[in-house]
């Protein structure tokens, strides 16, 4: 059990801690967006319904007072919205306007009846469109239901010529709708929100945020450039949280300074240059992917990337991690938060960025840790009393112990450096002032008040075995190290 507790502590703190970092950095991250944002220019807006016989009743009144919350969003001191409805047939209710009481009047107006009829809703939703001149345009469709009238195949084709036109085509759907057909008109799974009775409200709100962020994409009134430096400058805050906390974390096990400013300053350059790779990388990917309707495998790429050199760059600061599989296991982490990412930000918008944020650091987090422990041959127990330890792993690179600042465990009230351990071949030698030793595993070691045991897979870690410990300074005992 405590061979368990102690394999498991690390990799649970290290989750935790960078879905921490990460949450935090999401926080400046939305202000970062809120602040390099554009006012809105001037949209049309075109609120098609689905008033289908399935609609009668509470679900009615209640998509009723949501639409009204929608249009009350909206500046129709420079917007237009129009109101559009289809069940068997569509209709258009209120063309392009300003004019929000006769919006409302109208939605007050609305019955349901008939079935569902998709190739009217978008043609009638494309009339209404090519009436205005607007350089914004979108479409906002709410269904609860399947295409069960019409060329539903027909209704796909028509919305690849208004989304070619630059025309965003967003839909909300509650449980019953077909959420594959509906990505199918909208371009992409990201442009349809769940929803369900007595959260319609919510869904509208989500659909509104996602219509004023996409005038900040490529269809909007950023430039490209803008783009990138936004998306860039989110994906390079993300980085610095978990950077920050991994490194914070892996010098609070070792009892050192949480940041040095050595350390402060490669994890800031660190953390650019990895957000902008992959901000940039999957910035470009969203972008070619979206033309397939898949956009948010993009947005995936570029998070796996983020892992994969968060994962990488963490060797700088844990001894002897194996590189290569801290890439490869950072980039599953980065995959499986980006995943759980983009199923939680189809519920809410900016709440499921944060949460998002959070999952996405804790995996990468996780898996690094994991890396740590489950690819070594041989490690350290570092122990300062019988209930504070630590485990450093050992390597080609050496883990040095002494007062400097530098050492890779710090202990006070011995030599700057007093000693150093290291694999050399398949040995691992313990160096200090007397000479090398050879160890074996099990061997114990003490260091002014701190205690050390060599570890392997044949011989791992056991408290209650090896504590307490009376050792004379500097002493192997145990299996005794041969003098080289």
């Amino acid at each position: 059990m405590n061979n368990l507790l102690e394999a498991t502590k690390k990799p649970i703190i290290f989750a935790l801690a960078a879905g921490m970092g990460c949450f935090a950095a999401a926080l400046l991250a939305e202000i970062f967006l809120w602040a390099t944002q554009r006012g809105q220019p001037a949209q049309a807006v075109c609120l098609t319904i689905d008033v289908s016989g399935s609609m009668a009743g509470s679900k009615l009144d209640e998509i009723k007072n949501s639409a009204k919350q929608f249009i009350e969003k909206h500046n129709l001191s420079k917007n237009y919205v129009a109101l559009a409805i289809f069940s068997s047939v569509g209709k258009e209710v209120v063309p392009l306007t300003q004019n929000k009481k006769e919006l409302f009047d109208n939605i007050d107006k609305l019955l349901a009846y008939g079935g569902t009829n998709f190739e009217d809703a978008i043609s009638v939703s494309q009339k209404i469109m090519n009436e205005n001149d607007s350089k914004h345009k979108a479409v906002l469709i709410f269904t609860d239901g399947a295409s069960s009238q019409g060329n539903s195949q027909k209704a796909i084709e028509t919305s690849d010529e208004l989304r070619k036109d630059g025309i965003r085509i967003f839909a909300v759907s509650t449980q019953d709708g077909d959420m594959p057909y509906l990505a199918g008109l909208t371009g992409s799974l990201d442009r349809v929100i769940g929803t369900q009775d007595g959260r319609f409200d919510e869904a509208f709100a989500q659909a509104e945020e996602m219509i004023s962020a996409s005038l900040m994409g490529a269809g909007g009134n950023f430039a490209t450039i803008e783009l990138f430096i936004r998306t860039d400058g989110w994906t390079v805050f993300l980085a610095l949280g978990i950077a920050l906390a991994l490194v914070a974390i892996q010098n609070y096990f070792l009892k050192k300074a949480l940041l040095s400013a050595q350390e402060g300053v490669l994890v800031i350059v660190g953390s650019i240059v990895a957000g902008i790779i992959a901000g940039t990388i999957g910035e470009i990917s969203h972008q070619i992917f979206d033309f397939v309707k898949l956009g948010i495998l993009g947005q995936m790429i570029g998070w796996t990337i983020l892992g994969a050199i968060l994962a990488y760059g963490m060797g700088y600061f844990i001894p002897n991690l194996n590189r290569m599989k801290a890439l490869n296991f950072g980039a599953i982490g980065g995959f499986l938060g980006s995943f759980a990412f983009f199923i939680i930000s189809i519920s809410t918008e900016i709440g499921g960025r944060l949460l998002g944020a959070f999952i996405l650091g804790s995996c990468i987090g996780l898996l690094i840790a994991i890396v740590e422990t489950i690819f070594r041959n041989a490690w350290l127990m570092v122990m300062y009393d019988p209930r504070n330890f630590s485990q450093v792993n050992l390597g080609s690179q050496p883990v040095t112990v002494g007062s400097g600042k530098n050492n890779t465990v710090l202990i006070a009230d011995i030599p700057v450096k007093a000693g150093t351990f290291q694999i050399v071949g398949d040995k691992v030698h313990y160096t200090n002032a007397d000479g090398t030793q050879t160890l074996q595993s099990g061997n114990r070691i003490k260091i002014g008040n701190v205690e050390f045991v060599l570890c392997s897979k044949d011989v791992p870690f056991s408290p209650s075995k090896f504590y307490p410990m009376k050792m004379s300074k500097v002493k192997i005992q145990g299996n005794e190290g041969d003098k080289k």
